[in-house]
């Protein structure tokens, strides 16, 4: 299996040897230089056990976390009242309205 994202490519499959032709001939082909085993791809953390693969975003999450400066902040269900509603003049403006913008951009 081929998966190509921009300049970024993941080959995997249950033949290794099939696996490093197809590498060998991309090689000569193109400038390509093999990272080795997959950890990290699209905000996505995988790790190699028994059974396959883990795919997590952990990782993603905890810088999402500090970039807000929220990594201290406590865990709860629902972060606001259920059918409370907003206002538009409730509240000061969100001091600072580019890092909001980007913080529920990467969500």
């Amino acid at each position: 299996m081929l998966l190509l994202y921009v300049d970024d490519i993941i080959i995997t499959g249950s033949a290794s040897g099939v696996i490093q032709q197809v590498i060998s001939a991309l090689t000569s082909e193109f400038d390509l230089t093999d990272l080795g085993s997959l950890h990290y791809f699209l905000s996505i953390q995988i790790t190699h056990i028994v059974a396959g693969l883990f795919l997590s975003q952990t990782k993603y999450v905890e810088d999402l976390l500090a970039k807000s400066e929220m990594s201290e902040a406590k865990p709860c269900d629902t972060p606001c009242l259920p059918y409370h509603r907003l206002l538009k003049d409730d509240e000061e403006p969100y001091p600072n309205p580019q890092l909001y913008r980007s913080l529920v951009g990467a969500l």
